[in-house]
Formats: C-alpha cells, structure tokens, sequence
C-alpha cells in the first residue's frame, strides 16, 4: 500500500542504518579527539613549565640577582673547609753581648733591646760586660760570650777605653779584631758594634769606626751602629745625649736603641749591616 505523503516525510528524516552507522563512527572520533589533545596541552605545559618559570621569576628579580628556577633546589656551594697551615715554629736566636760600659749601665741600648725581649726571635744570651775595660781585658769574656751565644750571635763593642788610655785608632782596631776573631774561633759569629762618641776623643772614634767598618766589611761581618744617631761632625755626643761626654744619657742611649731595633733584624736574618762611609777626622 503505497504511503501518504506525510508517512514518506518522516521516512525520509529517519536515517537508515548505514546512516546510524556513520554518524556513531564521527561522533565517537570527536570523543576520542579530546581527551587526546588534552593529553598533547598537558604534555606540552609540563615541559615548558620550567623555562616558564624562570622567566617569570626574571621579571621579579632585580639587576644583578640571580633568579630561581620553579621546581628546582637552589644550589648553595659548600664551603670548603679552610686548612689552616701549621704555624712553624720559628728559632731562637741566642744574642750575647762583648763590651765595655757602653752596654752595662741601665738604660742603655743593650738593655732596652736584647735584654728586654723587644726583638722577636732572640733571645738573651751571656752579658759579658765589662765597665772601663780595653779590648785586651774584655777578651777575658770571650768563652762566657760564646757558650751564651750556643752557635748564635755575639755584638762585640770596645774601643772608648782604648783611646782614652792613650791608643792609637790602628791599635785598637786590631785589638777588637782579635775580639771578632776569638768569637768565631768559638763557633759564633761576632757583629761589629761602632764605637759611640766621645767630647775627649772624639776624632780618634771616627778614624776608629772608618778603620773598624772597613776590616768588618772585608771580614764579612755585620756592622751594628749605634754611632750615627748620636754623633755630632766632630765625633762629639750630639747636645742633650750624654751627660759627661763620654756615655749616652736615657735620652742618647734611647736613639741607639731606636737603631739596634731598626737594624738588627735585617743582620739576624743574613743580611749585612750597613753603614753610610764615615768621613776621616778633621785636620
């Protein structure tokens, strides 16, 4: 029986099964597609997180800092543990002294330096010291000088009570390089102290120091001065560093000392002393 116009509508609106069949197979690759670029989004956001991160952490970081990276442990160096070198025990050096009344009395160079610990490294040996001594006397002292010294130092000063007694400079020169000698023979080794001043004698001292700095330098031996800082041009104590002409006040003897600690360091560590040339005595 044929159908009426309004049955066939309606047939023709209903789709057939291959139709059905059609439309289930797009509908179901819409609902795969999905979940498939979320996947690809999510994916894609996990990996350029970082890199988004840092760069927004850039723009929050000032000039010079160092930005952080989002999910990542900052790395803090660990200091290395400083090793702190051994200090090595530096040596002591024994310092005796040789000499007449110019190291004896309280004050003097000696005492303020060597006696009382000011020079780093030594440390006091014998004081063989001998007030009013020539160099012939003084020589009595030579073994106690060098068993204080044990290999170390001896300062040998003499010569005022030489040229006061009446001796020439020449002559008591040699007579205080017969000192230096007896001080090496004992297995130390001597430093020629200069002569101090002198308002008697004051000529005779500085061709003494000339011909004493000459035969040290000649020797090889270290020249300590303590002449210098208190000697006028003639030889004469410099006004205001000796009392009676012949030995340094607190004031005199204080410059000396201010020398032997300038200077004798730089002998104790293998270097010689120096010495400007001392002019030959005035006609």
């Amino acid at each position: 029986m044929a159908a009426s116009s309004g049955e066939q509508g309606a047939l023709r609106k209903q789709p057939g099964r291959a139709g059905t069949r059609a439309s289930a197979r797009r509908a179901s690759r819409r609902a795969a597609r999905g979940p498939f670029w979320r996947t690809v989004v999510i994916a894609a956001v996990i990996a350029l997180w970082p890199s988004v991160g840092m760069a927004l952490q850039a723009g929050f970081a000032g000039p010079g800092e160092r930005p952080l990276v989002v999910g990542a442990v900052p790395s803090i160096p660990t200091p290395s543990p400083t090793v702190a070198a051994a200090a090595t025990p530096q040596p002591v050096i024994p310092l005796s002294v040789l000499s007449d009344s110019h190291a004896y009395f309280a004050a003097s160079w000696w005492r303020q330096t060597v006696e009382a610990n000011a020079i780093e490294g030594v440390s006091m040996g014998a004081f063989a010291s001998q007030p009013g001594a020539v160099a012939d006397t003084i020589a009595s002292g030579l073994d106690d000088a060098a068993a204080g010294a044990q290999g170390g130092y001896v300062l040998v000063q003499a010569g005022t009570n030489d040229l006061l007694d009446g001796s020439s400079p020449a002559r008591a020169a040699s007579d205080i390089q017969a000192l230096w000698a007896g001080v090496r023979e004992r297995g130390s080794t001597p430093i020629a102290v200069l002569v101090p001043p002198s308002n008697q004698v004051g000529s005779k001292v500085i061709e003494l120091n000339r011909l004493l700095a000459g035969a040290a330098r000649q020797a090889g031996i270290a020249i300590l001065d303590v002449y210098t800082p208190v000697a006028d041009a003639g030889g004469r104590w410099q006004p205001g560093t000796s009392d009676d002409g012949k030995h340094a006040n607190l004031e005199g003897a204080t410059r000396q000392a201010n020398e032997v600690l300038a200077q004798l360091p730089g002998i104790l560590a293998g270097r010689l002393g120096q010495l400007a040339e001392i002019a030959p005595p005035a006609p």
